[in-house]
């Protein structure tokens, strides 16, 4: 459809139709921000400046009377007054009409396009941010990788110019290594939480995760096996699991179900140890319950039954000590210091998320070639193979 053939509103269904997770509907036109105003609420104003993609908004999407009809996506691709957006919904069919329904209602008419690009790029690292979006685990992972695009092209244009050739090689390395970014957001954290019994351990995942998933109660062994919760910390997809309390086993059924929690506690990324604080085990059981193992974080929970023990460090291995948080799992007091600790013993570092960083194995390999050669111009062409186009383009 071109310019002139464009009506005051038009809409896209962008995906396919029938019921999925996600819906993509496009929306065009003058009428775009009326229907914006009155049937969707962002917590920041949908803007985009000429030429340039807005940023990814998380909105609500509402219906005549203004009640909440679906938490969706809100993109940006072209800027008023004629605007290019997309919405994006939860996939049910029912959905999806309601929100036709809306637009028909608006005065927006049903484009007779029979073929859309759902994510045009305008260069290969636009292309290749697209292809990988749907990798992405949370919004804030979605934000980062949009944000990538230009901060990667700037930074290989910036690197090509440079007169400086060491030093634009060992940067190169640099942006090579943070793409390990990318799998923050593209793959959960493993974290065990672990601990005797009656510590608390799946309240303290329930409170976590943000979800009543594990089982709990007042008799040892609730848990005889793990259970996995999905959640997010600061942004970061991260798996939960709870796991059997870990004590000297009483049948059969229970030696299995520690053998399996020694399973998963080697196979997670992050460890938790929870150990009740008003109950703290003598210095000997507290140092076998791992084993060769230390905690990423130790967890001295229910905190809010008594005051802290102020020995109850000196029961820890000296290791431990400084990992150690006062927390409560039904209060919530120390989580988020917990989770803090967690992120960074798993090198998940803040600052790097602001940096130019590969986010395709393509990139990687490229720009770990380009750190290595002392050739100029086998430097640039490397930088431009990156890029997917002309360093002067």
């Amino acid at each position: 459809m071109n310019a002139a053939a464009t009506p005051r509103g038009a809409f896209q269904l962008l995906t396919s139709p029938g019921p999925a997770a996600i819906a993509v509907i496009r929306l065009r036109g003058r009428l775009t921000g009326e229907f914006l105003d009155r049937h969707v609420r962002t917590r920041r104003p949908i803007v985009a400046g000429a030429g340039q993609s807005g940023p990814v908004l998380r909105g609500t999407l509402l219906d005549e009377s203004g009640a909440p009809l679906d938490d969706i996506l809100v993109t940006v691709h072209a800027p008023p007054p004629e605007w290019d957006l997309r919405l994006h919904l939860h996939g049910s069919p029912g959905l999806v009409r309601c929100c036709q329904e809306l637009l028909h209602s608006a005065g927006f008419c049903q484009s007779r396009e029979t073929t859309s690009t759902l994510w045009p790029a305008r260069d290969l690292l636009e292309a290749e941010a697209n292809a990988l979006l749907p990798q992405m685990l949370t919004l804030r992972g979605v934000q980062w990788l949009s944000r990538q695009v230009r901060a990667l092209a700037d930074a290989l244009r910036r690197l090509a110019a440079s007169s400086d050739l060491a030093q634009a090689r060992a940067q190169c390395r640099q942006i090579a290594q943070r793409h390990r970014v990318f799998a923050w957001f593209a793959r959960p954290l493993r974290v065990a939480v672990v601990g005797p019994p009656n510590a608390g351990k799946s309240t303290l995942v329930n409170a976590l995760a943000e979800q009543p998933v594990s089982l709990t109660g007042p008799v040892a062994g609730t848990t005889r096996d793990w259970v996995e919760t999905p959640g997010e910390v600061a942004g970061f997809p991260v798996l939960w699991l709870d796991t059997a309390g870990l004590r000297a086993a009483g049948d059969e059924l229970e030696a299995e179900a520690l053998r399996r929690t020694r399973e998963q506690v080697r196979a997670s990324q992050a460890v938790v140890l929870v150990l009740d604080v008003t109950a703290m085990p003598v210095e000997g059981d507290i140092a076998e319950l791992l084993g060769p193992l230390t905690p990423d974080a130790v967890a001295l929970n229910k905190c809010d039954l008594k005051p802290a023990d102020p020995h109850a460090l000196r029961l820890l291995p000296i290791a431990w000590r400084p990992r150690a948080v006062n927390t409560s799992a039904t209060g919530g007091r120390g989580l988020g210091e917990l989770t803090r600790r967690v992120l960074a013993s798993a090198g998940y570092d803040e600052s790097q998320l602001a940096a130019p960083a590969a986010f395709s194995a393509r990139q990687a390999a490229l720009l770990r070639a380009a750190g290595q050669t002392e050739d100029v111009t086998a430097f640039r062409d490397l930088l431009a193979a990156g890029l997917g186009r002309r360093l002067d383009a």
